[in-house]
């Protein structure tokens, strides 16, 4: 915490100098705007230098503690196959008291879609999911598995720290309880009917629920099997597994749903608000009170048995992760992996998300440490410095383009310098500009406070790499966490987009297409 605010101390220090050297420059110019052109003294230019840019394979990223979570299947012309499943375990909303001669009517396993409602109708709201890529019209093969992998919270080799999971990691899986090849995303899926079977021990006496959420929204409701959780769940309820939460994620560890297809859609599920709930009827002996519960003739009998109607809900609010399962083959972003060109750069650079891949910058291609050192000597104040990123919008699957990159420091895998300092004024930038016809155009990044402290003339700081990802939640800089400057490795992402490099055809007169990455420096000069 000590080195945070002596480095915010500093950087406030720094805008007090440059405001009274404004003041200063105000008293000498009457009005600085007027001074800079009328005197002569000092010239405002830019310069354009290049870069070298190529693409990463990102082999895994962290996937516990994620706010969203991937399922489904995708198969992407750019970036491949992606199949994403997860593992969760259950917690325990309250001690489950089954009662007596319980009968399950049905288990139930829902995940709430992203969706949003564009209308009320009379036949009820009708609604369109977010969130998820692929087309939803493809059905594929959904299966819930019970997990036999412990879930450890705190590391094993280290129990003093959190345990990580990773995208590539493997669950070991038990009993099957559901399967189907008919699965696809179904924004009409809003109510449940759960028929009520076992209302009478001796008559067929049957009732339909219709069961909606609070705030009706479309669901993932697959049915479980009810003999497995007959014999796990209410035939253990005097066992002890259920007397508190660590006996029971030891006992039960949960469930793992899988994907399986060629193609499909991939959606991100609100894994917040998922449950496991059983529907069951049981023995409640109830005391009448001036009816004839039990059809003898009287209407104060004591404990009559009466058939009833009950829910318990099991959230997926414990440890969960999510694996996903890459296929580059046949894909382009392939061929720019496999040997890629780290002197000169690339011509194309893919990002996505979710353990996909990334691109890797070095500024002043070319230069070494004299060529940067006589651009030092020069003292030029560094006004702005730009990195602007062009979307190939002819390869770029626009349905699926992210809204933000990240750009940090790969060497140290932290933060760069603009991300901190400027965190509270314009930002580091890195969002989607499009065109007025809504066409992807470029994400821009401004790198002034880092340029401007890579070429200061004294004590200049070293040169690193540049990391280029899709941005999450998780890279946003967290002031009240003392020194919290590194880089996440976290990623749920999926979208991606392809965006042109360093090095491309030249078109025209021998003129390298305008929309090719370089660095741009305005700068501030005093003229001799």
């Amino acid at each position: 915490m000590t080195k945070k605010i002596i480095n915010s101390v500093k950087y406030f220090a720094l805008f007090g100098l440059i405001l009274l050297s404004v003041i200063a420059c105000e008293r000498d110019f009457e009005n600085i705007g007027v001074g800079l052109v009328d005197n002569n003294q000092f010239s405002t230019k830019s310069a354009i230098f290049e870069v070298t840019a190529y693409n990463e394979n990102v082999l895994s990223s962290r996937v516990d503690g994620i706010p969203e979570f991937l399922l489904g299947i995708n198969k992407s012309h750019n970036f491949g196959f992606i199949n994403a499943s997860f593992v969760s375990q259950l917690g325990l909303s309250s001690t489950p008291d089954f009662g007596e001669n319980v009968s399950i009517d049905a288990v139930i396993l829902d995940i709430p879609y992203y969706a949003t409602k564009i209308e009320d109708t009379s036949d009820g709201p009708i609604f369109e999911l977010d969130s998820i890529i692929g087309d939803q019209s493809i059905k594929y093969k959904l299966s819930v598995n019970e997990s036999t992998t412990f879930l450890n919270i705190l590391d094993p080799s280290d129990p003093t720290k959190i345990k990580k999971y990773y995208s590539n990691e493997s669950y070991q899986k038990g009993a099957l309880l559901y399967s189907s090849d008919e699965f696809f995303p179904d924004k009409n899926d809003t109510v449940l009917f759960v028929k009520r079977r076992f209302l009478d021990n001796d008559i067929n006496t049957s009732d339909t629920d219709t069961i909606k959420a609070e705030n009706v929204a479309p669901s993932i409701k697959l049915s479980l099997d009810t003999v497995f959780f007959r014999n796990k769940f209410i035939n253990q309820q005097s066992s002890g597994v259920f007397d508190s939460n660590d006996n029971f994620i030891d006992y039960f560890r949960g469930i793992i749903v899988e994907a399986e297809g060629e193609e499909g859609s991939l959606m991100t599920l609100k894994m917040s608000d998922a449950k496991i709930s059983i529907y069951y009827t049981n023995t409640v002996f109830t005391t009448e009170t001036g009816i004839d519960l039990n059809d003898n003739g009287t209407t104060d009998d004591p404990d009559v048995p009466i058939r009833t109607k009950q829910t318990m809900d099991f959230p997926l609010n414990g440890l969960r992760a999510n694996k996903y399962v890459r296929d580059y083959s046949g894909a382009p972003v392939n061929n720019y992996f496999t040997n890629p060109n780290t002197n000169d750069g690339q011509d194309k650079l893919f990002i996505q998300g979710a353990a996909g891949s990334m691109a890797v910058i070095d500024l002043f291609k070319g230069m070494d440490i004299i060529d940067l050192q006589e651009i030092r000597d020069k003292n030029w104040l560094i006004n702005e410095a730009n990195l602007k990123f062009y979307v190939d919008v002819n390869e770029s699957e626009k349905d699926s383009v992210p809204f933000r990159l990240q750009l940090y420091n790969l060497d140290d895998n932290s933060q760069i310098l603009d991300a901190i300092t400027e965190s509270q004024i314009t930002g580091i930038g890195g969002e989607l500009k499009r065109s007025e016809d809504n066409k992807p155009l470029y994400y821009k990044f401004r790198i002034t406070d880092y340029i401007s402290e890579v070429l200061k003339s004294e004590d200049p700081k070293s040169l690193v790499k540049l990391g280029l990802k899709i941005f999450h939640t998780s890279d946003l800089v967290n002031f009240q966490v003392a020194n919290d400057t590194l880089n996440k490795d976290f990623s749920w992402i999926a979208k991606g987009v392809v965006l042109k490099g360093n090095i491309l055809p030249e078109i025209g007169n021998n003129e390298l297409d305008p929309t090719r990455l370089k660095l741009e420096i305005f700068y501030t000069i005093k003229n001799d």
